[in-house]
């Protein structure tokens, strides 16, 4: 069943609900370890970040789902660290005593600077997109992804990058079928295999 929604973009007060969001359907992605406070600061920087893209899908006034995005993926690292360096680092100093956290969290910052990518990519990124689990298979991602799209479009941006970790089956069989072209497989962190997809607007 095909749910008809209201994609629109965020502000400041929906960045909680994001948040809760992202912990509870992206579980597995290491973001979620950070904890939701750094999520919501995360997503706040985004919607204030001038190339940042944070769309949410409502049902009846309620958030369901969403979609980040940015146009330049370095540009927004380069912001948060220069704009969210201390209150980020106070939310992060429990997990810093974990090294591989904290391994983890530079890899995430520096991956498109890695010499391991052999080929050009687009700035462009889409960063996460994630629906509630009564609102799943209901063609919301779908809305959510095509109204990205439109949001790139717009600026001028006619492709731009996913990176999906080798073991989610289910997100990589949801880009293929939006049109996604895997492009490349590297080592975003240390062990772990992860596949770029690049998506082509026309």
């Amino acid at each position: 069943m095909i749910v008809t929604i209201l994609v629109r973009n965020a502000n400041f007060s929906d960045c909680r609900e994001v948040a809760k969001i992202h912990k509870e359907c992206l579980a597995k992605s290491f973001l979620a370890t950070l904890g939701k406070k750094f999520l919501i600061l995360l997503y706040k920087s985004l919607v204030e970040y001038k190339k940042g893209i944070l769309l949410v899908a409502e049902d009846d006034g309620k958030i369901i789902g969403f979609v980040s995005a940015t146009a330049d993926t370095g540009g927004f690292y380069k912001y948060f660290l220069k704009k969210k360096f201390i209150e980020a680092g106070f939310l992060l100093l429990p997990k810093a005593i974990n090294l591989n956290t904290l391994r983890k969290i530079f890899e995430t910052l520096r991956y498109s600077k890695k010499n391991k990518i052999n080929i050009l990519l687009p700035k462009a990124e889409l960063l996460s997109i994630a629906v509630k689990e009564d609102y799943q298979r209901k063609e919301v991602a779908q809305q959510l992804f095509k109204a990205l799209t439109i949001e790139f479009y717009k600026n001028g941006i006619n492709e731009f990058k996913i990176v999906v970790g080798d073991s989610l089956l289910n997100a990589k069989k949801f880009y293929k079928k939006m049109g996604c072209i895997k492009v490349e497989e590297f080592e975003l962190h240390r062990g772990e295999i992860s596949e770029i997809y690049i998506f082509k607007i026309k």
